[in-house]
């Protein structure tokens, strides 16, 4: 089968730091994570958690994964309690990861109906109650782990409708939007997008629209600007960055740069660091 996730997860390896474990009475309240993922294992307990002025019941052990670390809140009555791991992740939002931008602000997934992630939580849960030396280094390799079985899990069983995932489920456009990923810095044109696709061009760029919500040459300068930001972020020079993604000249991807942030890369650069700090 196509590999769908590794040409992204090459660029967007995600990086997990362990950030509480215990009683939802003695934390209740998770704020904003500029740059981070939230992802919370609830071990037991019932209540419910909110986010963006939503509530969303918590009935059973399960997996909430929070990908752009929106603050959120959970609840229990004065007889309950959830008991909660949870780690934040660094998955590339600061440079635009698609992964994340395709995804609900909240992922709720029961544990009950997913066996492709309870060896792995039990994993989670294991090291957590142990001292084992590494432990702390184990917890964050087994949550970046279990971060890649959620996103095949919602890939294979539950895609959204539109989006990236919506096209990475698609049998026609995954495989050109799989060598999008793989070769940014290829002479794409809408021919041969669709030839890659094994579609007409006419009907491949109204099956991308409808299934992806861009176009497919949107599609490719973003995620061209997007490995161009995280290269920034690297620290590499624009004479390096701009042949990488697939323009010809420092100018021409300057120019298509300003554009769509409104700022030159070094100005970009400038305020995502002054937010990262």
């Amino acid at each position: 089968m196509m590999d769908r996730l590794t040409p992204l997860l090459a660029h967007f390896s995600p990086q997990a730091s362990i950030y509480f474990h215990g009683s939802s009475c003695q934390k209740t309240q998770f704020c904003p994570q500029s740059g981070r993922a939230y992802l919370h294992l609830i071990e037991a307990g019932q209540g419910e958690v909110s986010i963006n002025g939503r509530s969303h019941a918590i009935t059973e052990p399960c997996l909430l994964f929070i990908p752009r670390g929106h603050a959120h809140q959970f609840k229990v009555d004065h007889q309950q309690s959830l008991l909660l791991f949870c780690a934040t992740l660094d998955c590339g939002e600061t440079a635009g990861n698609p992964l994340l931008a395709a995804l609900p602000d909240l992922s709720l997934i029961p544990l009950s109906g997913c066996s492709s992630l309870r060896s792995t939580i039990s994993l989670i849960w294991q090291e957590n109650q142990a001292q084992y030396c590494g432990r702390d280094a184990a917890l964050q390799r087994l949550t970046e782990y279990l971060l890649i079985l959620l996103l095949r899990h919602i890939m294979a069983v539950e895609p959204p409708q539109a989006g990236l995932f919506a096209g990475l489920a698609d049998k026609r456009l995954a495989p050109v939007i799989t060598a999008l990923h793989q070769q940014p810095q290829r002479d794409w044109t809408l021919d041969s997008m669709a030839l890659e696709a094994g579609m007409s061009r006419a009907r491949f760029a109204e099956h991308f629209r409808k299934i992806v919500g861009q176009t497919p040459a949107d599609y490719l300068q973003n995620w061209r600007l997007t490995l161009a930001r995280k290269q920034l972020l690297s620290g590499n020079a624009l004479k390096q960055i701009a042949p990488a993604v697939g323009y010809q000249s420092v100018a021409a991807f300057h120019r298509v740069f300003r554009q769509r942030f409104g700022v030159s890369p070094k100005e970009w650069l400038e305020q995502a660091t002054v937010v990262a700090a």
